[in-house]
């Protein structure tokens, strides 16, 4: 059993406590015999005594002779204390510490996004407490708790404890090295020279937060280490919760738990999730018409904006005018989604076109919401070659509305016309190109409902090698017609170009393609339907943005003429359809479809009306259709023919744990493999081994393919293209793969994570507003021991052996004097 010490005594004693400290006593004994035993003797002792008295000495009064036997049983006892070597054990008691561990990470700087009433109670608060920083920065509200008030919080928290406070970058101490409470005591943290208040306010006022990385896990750690041995009451950490380096925090909360040490957490910062809007893989043609629709593609990926509508356009670099724009409804967070801007340029030059989302409001990072790319817009003619056997509605539209345009070079052949006609006809010809030469000048050839035979089959043979032509491919258009288009060319060279399956039985297939009945009046129309995919390609864009062009087609006049095809080969893209018509199979009836041969394209058109689109619109839609498809088809001859593909990756640095997004587009498409995975590309890193990956195609272009390189390790990266090998210098590109950047790679407040390692010590978690229960719940600051002073022994003391003495003397002369010696 302890007692405390009064400060006479530890005066007496010499052992006088610092203030804030005192000093308990035990006593220690070596008594030979046992308790029980001891108490007999003391016990018979004291029987003995009295009895011996009682009988002696008759002549003194009874109270005079009690008296004797007292003095004779404090002999006793002095000289039992001094046989027992009595010692007197003193411990210097103090006062728990209590740690307080300031995150001063960068981290600390963000300045988050608030809620207008939890803002506006922020910045009154600040501004009471003498804080004046631009915006509510995690660290202006740590410097709002720890100050206002001249550090009452503080102040509360040295009653009962000795603070240590210190910085967690370095575990440097803030302001010195001891604390001085509200009652001007001074509340000892570590050797070192003692410091009010006020100098722990005014250091906590100056510092700026510099800490490169976060270790929160490490800094308890270290501070639980640091005082082994000592009573810790308690850590209390004001952070963003957030550690990027060395322990976790559930590993050094379980450290914490082990020695019965409860974490207390004061978060800082905003508990809503981060905020950030980024474009990436900007996707664009490097060389366009004039006049004709650019789509710029590329993604857009959001963190904390789930259901907002976000406005994203297109500018000149350099130039505030909005070329194009389109609002996006924002997806789930970290989600990709992909964003089309169209365009129409309609000056000729090479320009720096920039895609921005617009900032919005709580962004954190705004250098992501842009990308740009470089554009070359031409003003080039394009030969088309025009075949038809007679003068339908659709080859007179398609003559009298091309021969127009400034931008195309027209020839056609009509079979069947007379020979007057053709000579007063300046873009007619006589026969079908007999050459491969003459016929490989052109671009694109809309072949219609033409007759084969007429046509021969070395034409048709040059035909197909104009479209499969590795290198060179160009477009082939045909339209389907009731006499000869598609049925006439099943047995033909041009077979492999139609958009179905062939199967073993030409008669069987050709039974499979259904005409319409050519006797009947057709009545019933129909409204094309343009597909996802068609919709994204630049040949149907009638309007200036992707509603407005679904609106236009959904507004077109009906059409009523159609073939049904058979099954349609794999790869064949349908970008337009029936609306309710159906195959045996479920899938709605092919319209308009594309597919790749060699290099390359050829489009199917199942109905020759798409001059009735000009009812009620005139030429606009219907010319605008014919116009950019026939771009669209020739485009790949803007660009160099042979000129190497290029490899591209999204960024050119990686973070640890994120996947690489890798791209290859031919500049000139007709180079590409006719395989929709036909692109290998080797990944190199130095010291291991290398890795092919396959691209695959994306939807809306037949030169661009893509791929993803899943969570690549550390280090440096070289990829270049492996198959197909393109002329010139191979395709390649570098990038590296760096650690986490630490404080900004995540920048919400981490209160998950606080609250689990509060829990699991049996601490707390707190936030600004409520930080206010922190001091009631800290453990109370009763005096602890902390240090051993040395024994006192008593038996053998001066003072005993005085009394000892002097006992014996008083008990002689009082004996004397009462007649008893």
């Amino acid at each position: 059993m302890t007692h405390t010490v009064p400060n006479w005594l530890e005066r007496l004693l010499g052992v006088p406590a610092a203030s804030g400290e005192g000093t308990v006593w035990s006593i220690e004994h070596h008594w030979p015999w046992p308790s029980w035993a001891t108490l007999l003797v003391l016990a018979a002792a004291i029987v003995f005594v009295v009895a011996i008295y009682l009988r002696e000495g008759r002549r003194a009064s009874r109270r005079y002779r009690l008296t004797l036997a007292g003095i004779r049983l404090a002999l006793v006892g002095l000289l039992m204390l001094m046989i027992a070597q009595v010692t007197l054990v003193l411990k210097r008691t103090g006062l728990p510490y209590a740690a307080v561990l300031v995150d001063d990470s960068m981290s600390m700087s963000i300045v988050d996004h608030y809620a207008p009433k939890a803002r506006k109670a922020m910045t009154e608060r600040s501004k009471a407490a003498g804080v004046d920083r631009a915006g509510l920065s995690r660290w202006s509200l740590l410097q709002t708790l720890l100050t206002e008030d001249k550090g009452s919080l503080l102040r509360s928290m040295a009653d009962g404890h000795k603070l240590r406070p210190c910085y967690l970058t370095g575990l440097r101490p803030i302001g010195g090295e001891k604390l001085q409470s509200s009652r001007g005591s001074d509340r000892r943290l570590t050797t070192g020279p003692t410091l009010r208040l006020a100098d722990i306010v005014n250091d906590l006022r100056a510092t700026e937060p510099k800490g490169e990385a976060t270790r929160l896990g490490g800094g308890i750690r270290s501070v639980l280490d640091d005082l082994r041995g000592a009573a810790l009451s308690a850590i209390v950490v004001f952070t963003d919760g957030i550690n990027t380096d060395g322990l976790s925090l559930g590993e050094a909360a379980e450290f914490a738990r082990r020695r019965g040490v409860p974490l207390y957490f004061v978060g800082l910062g905003s508990q809503e999730p981060d905020r950030d809007l980024r474009l990436s893989d900007l996707m664009v043609d490097d060389v366009v018409f004039v006049n004709d629709v650019v789509t710029f593609e590329c993604r857009l990926t959001a963190d904390g904006f789930e259901g907002r509508k976000v406005p994203v356009v297109l500018r000149e670099k350099g130039k505030k005018d909005v070329l194009a724009k389109v609002e996006v409804t924002v997806g789930p967070d970290g989600r990709p989604q992909q964003v089309r801007l169209p365009y129409r340029p309609t000056r000729t030059g090479q320009f720096e076109y920039v895609v921005e989302v617009e900032p919005q409001d709580g962004e954190l990072q705004t250098e992501n919401n842009r990308r740009t790319r470089s554009v070359e817009v031409r003003k080039d003619k394009i030969r088309v070659l025009l075949v038809q056997a007679d003068p339908s509605f659709e080859f007179r539209y398609l003559r009298n509305m091309l021969r127009r345009d400034e931008t195309i070079s027209l020839n056609t052949i009509l079979q069947n016309a007379d020979p007057e006609s053709t000579s007063q006809d300046a873009t007619a010809l006589q026969a079908f190109p007999l050459t491969r030469e003459e016929l490989f000048a052109y671009d694109v050839v809309i072949l219609g409902d033409a007759n084969p035979a007429l046509l021969g089959a070395p034409s048709l043979q040059n035909l197909a090698d104009f479209v499969a032509q590795p290198a060179k491919g160009g477009s082939l258009v045909l339209i389907a017609g009731p006499s000869y288009m598609p049925a006439a060319y099943l047995d033909t060279p041009l077979a492999r170009l139609l958009p179905f399956s062939l199967g073993n039985e030409v008669s069987g297939l050709r039974s499979a393609v259904k005409y319409p009945n050519s006797g009947a009046v057709l009545t019933e129309g129909f409204v094309v339907q343009p597909t996802d995919l068609g919709l994204a390609s630049p040949s149907m864009q009638l309007g200036d943005t992707p509603a407005e062009s679904e609106r236009i087609w959904r507004s077109l006049a009906p059409l009523y003429w159609l073939v049904e095809l058979p099954e349609l080969k794999p790869g064949v893209r349908v970008l337009a359809e029936h609306p309710t018509r159906t195959t045996p199979d479920g899938r709605h009836l092919p319209v308009f479809c594309l597919q790749y041969v060699g290099a390359g394209k050829v489009l199917f058109h199942a109905t020759d009306e798409t001059w009735r689109w000009r009812f009620q619109s005139g030429d606009a839609y219907v010319a605008r259709y014919w116009v950019q498809t026939i771009r669209w088809l020739s485009r790949s001859k803007l660009g160099e023919a042979g000129r190497s593909a290029t490899l591209v990756a999204d960024r050119r640095e990686y973070t640890l744990g994120e996947s690489v997004r890798l791209r290859v587009r031919f500049a000139d498409e007709r180079l590409a493999p006719a395989e929709d995975d036909g692109v290998r590309v080797v990944v190199e890193q130095a010291g291991r081994r290398t890795e092919r990956i396959k691209l695959h195609r994306v939807a809306s272009g037949r030169g661009v393919f893509e791929g993803q390189l899943e969570r690549p390790g550390l280090g440096a990266y070289h990829v270049w293209l492996a198959a197909p090998q393109p002329e010139g210098r191979a395709a390649a590109v570098d990038f590296s793969v760096v650690p986490p950047p630490g404080e900004f790679a995540r920048t919400r407040m981490d209160a998950a994570e606080m609250r689990r390692a509060a829990q699991q010590t049996g601490g707390q978690f707190y936030t600004f507003e409520t930080v206010g229960r922190l001091t009631r719940d800290l453990p109370p600051g009763q005096q602890v021991p902390v240090e051993s002073l040395p024994p006192r022994p008593l038996w053998n003391r001066w003072p005993v052996l005085a009394a000892f003495l002097g006992l014996l003397i008083v008990e002689w002369l009082l004996r004397k004097r009462g007649g008893m010696v």
